[in-house]
């Protein structure tokens, strides 16, 4: 369902910092992140737990609470990319709590974690989907609201007849999908998910997935998509960005990752699970465990875990820049600065060092 809107920058989150806690025992828990996500692309968020990933969500849909505080930077949303608003670009950041609430759900809606959590045990789903439609569509009738509440459903591969379902009735992969049919109800530019096949087992998960591409191309639809799992990404994403103790250590395509992940914990990442198809690899894993936010490394933070860390790896802290200069893959690494390293690591060289790593091997 291609539109002129298709491709155009909907969400340009420039330098966001949040941290939790203030003066010098403040965690940065999201350090000068900038990222920006188009109309029907899907952005995937990958890296391990503490990395910063739901902290920058929550940020971006203003659901922090204290002790967090957004320290810097902007969230803008473009709404010339939407046919329905007029051509204004909208600093979620700095909405009122009026403001807020009319944005939030219309142009960005959030799917959580585990939706028992998150769906009100004591309503029926279309309830739930009809409260969201009475407050922010008062113009629709009851009616009106029921066959929204049933296409919703269907739209997300939920029979009609569930409706009138709790959420203790229904599987985990259907309150799963129950979550998302809420946050659609509103008929979003953006959806936010937060891990949302954590505790599925690999044939829900992959329901699920297949549900989010085609709602993607059926409608349009932007996606941040949070996970811990990099293979997950490798299907489902258009641009990835890897995150390590709160910032930004790669962005890529998600071809450009696959095929050559240029920082070390990226390749640690996708080299933590077993290849499904294609040739066969070794799983080797990541050394060691994501740092203390409270105590982060000096220089580059991932260096205590690191096969190819060196000396300026613990004094200077590496910015994003290009991988190659013909390639617009962007890492945080001095692997790849040529002041520090006449010529990159190879996928060989990387390989090796993390077998190495791996095997409890001095590495050179």
């Amino acid at each position: 369902m291609a539109t002129e809107w298709a491709g155009r920058l909907l969400l340009d989150i420039q330098h966001l910092s949040v941290d939790y806690g203030v003066g010098m025992d403040a965690v940065h828990a999201v350090d000068d992140i900038s990222l920006s996500l188009r109309r029907g692309e899907v952005l995937g968020l990958a890296g391990e737990s503490g990395s910063g990933k739901s902290t920058l969500a929550y940020a971006v849909s203003r659901l922090l609470r204290t002790p967090a505080t957004v320290t810097g930077g902007r969230v803008l949303y473009h709404s010339h990319a939407n046919e329905r608003v007029g051509g204004e670009i909208v600093d979620i950041l700095g909405l009122s709590e009026a403001e807020l609430r009319l944005f939030r759900w219309d142009q960005l809606a959030i799917v959580f974690q585990s939706a028992m959590n998150s769906l009100n045990p004591v309503l029926t789903i279309g309830a739930q989907i009809d409260d969201v439609l009475r407050a922010h569509r008062s113009e629709m009738t009851a009616a009106e609201r029921k066959t929204r509440a049933v296409e919703l459903l269907r739209l997300v591969g939920i029979s009609a007849d569930r409706v009138h379902s709790f959420p203790l009735e229904l599987s985990g992969g259907m309150r799963q999908r129950a979550g998302i049919a809420i946050a659609m109800a509103l008929s979003p530019d953006i959806i936010i998910l937060d891990e949302p096949t954590t505790a599925l087992d690999v044939v829900v998960q992959r329901e699920i997935l297949i549900e989010l591409l085609r709602l993607r191309h059926d409608l349009e639809l932007s996606v941040i998509f949070i996970t811990h799992d990099l293979s997950l990404l490798l299907e489902l994403a258009d641009t990835i960005a890897i995150m390590y103790a709160g910032r930004l250590v790669e962005l890529a395509t998600r071809r450009e990752l696959y095929r050559q992940p240029r920082h070390p914990y990226s390749y640690g990442l996708i080299n933590s699970f077993p290849s499904l198809r294609g040739p066969r690899r070794k799983v080797t894993g990541i050394p060691g465990s994501p740092p203390d936010l409270r105590q982060v490394p000096s220089g580059c933070a991932f260096h205590p875990r690191c096969p190819f860390a060196f000396d300026v790896c613990k004094r200077i802290v590496p910015t994003l820049m290009r991988a190659a200069s013909d390639q617009p893959q962007q890492v945080a690494c001095h692997l790849y600065d040529p002041a520090h390293m006449p010529a990159p690591p190879t996928l060989a060289d990387m390989a090796a060092r993390f077998e190495a790593a791996s095997e409890g091997k001095a590495v050179s």
